[in-house]
């Protein structure tokens, strides 16, 4: 009996012992970004992390008891997924390089699918970017990185995904996107004011991968500058055509052509100067251009004198904000002024009348001759 209790006693105590928990593993996914403004890639470090045994091969295939937590930078699996139907990359001349398709990105991506579909996921702001830059320079900006960074992962995943976390990055970008982010930044705000399609949008999120502590100095510049570019070429799909005219009328319809090369409609102010006081520029209405279209409208100008000027030319947004930069017409004002005019024409009568004077005389002598 004794031995009987023994064994029960022993029983309930291992029962009633707590069960260790096991512990969860936080699994980073994150690296500075590879792929350019415009599309193409750095170098081909991403497609080579992919490969049979290296990082990104391996860290699907470690065995983890316990559950699971993955922290992901949204822009490392567009760039996975940007990688499966071909891309193309600068090599060391800084040449591009075309691969047509590399199946192990979608592989991989698939792979992930799987192991994870039991784990939690959650988002870091795009990028990766220096959080406690943004904090410090654009909070609001932050603020809709962590948003659309969010959204992004979702939407390459096909799952819901926790928001980015408040856990702060607290390197220092490199010296030249700390130099141009501002600027860079204040253009594309006022491009999105006017434009929300997708590749605005990607151009503006996009920023926050320049801010990413990690570059090199070598590819944080090639980063910012190549957003330096695609920043400049996005202005300049609203723009307005040159020309150059010579006037001869003193009251003159100037047709200038205004340019959209958005898929979207698209309302600006033209805020047009001059370059001396030769002469008047009346202002024009706002104008509304269709998507991937052009319009030509009318500028009334009145001429006070004739030579040389120019017409200053800047498209605003409604609130007022510059966009791009400003486009100059040359002018050459050829008009003959109203008293130059009279005077002309004043001479003109007299030597008519004098000829007219003259030929009578004439007519008179030879009467009285004969």
């Amino acid at each position: 009996m004794r031995i009987f209790r023994l064994v029960i006693t022993s029983f309930l105590l291992i029962v009633a012992l707590p069960i260790p928990a096991q512990a969860e593993t936080l699994i980073t996914l994150s690296k500075p970004s590879f792929q350019l403004a415009d599309g193409r890639f750095v170098n081909n470090d991403l497609a080579l992390l992919l490969s049979s045994g290296a990082e990104l091969d391996t860290v699907l295939a470690k065995p983890i008891r316990g559950s699971r937590t993955w922290l992901i930078d949204p822009v490392l699996f567009e760039e996975i997924s940007d990688l499966g139907d071909g891309y193309v990359y600068l090599d060391a001349e800084g040449n591009d390089v075309t691969v047509d398709e590399l199946p192990a990105a979608q592989q991989w991506l698939s792979l992930f699918t799987f192991v994870t579909r039991n784990d939690r996921i959650v988002a870091m702001t795009y990028g990766n970017p220096s959080t406690s830059f943004l904090r410090k320079y654009a909070p609001g900006e932050l603020a809709l990185y962590n948003k659309l960074s969010q959204i992004r992962l979702a939407e390459i995943l096909g799952r819901e995904v926790s928001p980015p976390s408040e856990v702060a990055n607290s390197g220092k970008p490199a010296p030249a996107a700390q130099n141009s982010y501002s600027t860079l930044r204040k253009s594309l705000r006022t491009i999105n004011s006017l434009v929300t399609t997708r590749d605005v949008e990607d151009l503006r999120l996009g920023l926050a991968k320049t801010l990413n502590p990690g570059f090199s100095k070598t590819n944080a510049v090639a980063m910012v500058r190549s957003y330096q570019s695609e920043v400049t070429k996005f202005q300049k799909r609203l723009r307005v055509s040159p020309g150059n005219y010579t006037i001869t009328a003193s009251k003159y319809d100037l047709p200038v052509t205004v340019i959209n090369d958005f898929d979207q409609i698209v309302s600006v102010d033209l805020d047009i100067t001059t370059t001396n006081s030769r002469v008047v520029v009346s202002q024009v209405p706002r104008i509304t251009l269709q998507p991937r279209s052009q319009i030509q409208i009318k500028v009334p100008i009145e001429v006070i004198a004739s030579g040389d000027t120019a017409l200053r030319l800047e498209l605003r947004t409604p609130k007022g904000s510059t966009i791009g930069e400003s486009a100059r017409i040359p002018l050459r004002l050829a008009v003959i002024s109203p008293v130059t005019t009279w005077f002309t024409t004043g001479m003109a009568i007299i030597l008519l009348l004098a000829a007219v004077v003259q030929s009578v005389r004439r007519v008179k002598r030879r009467k009285n001759h004969e």
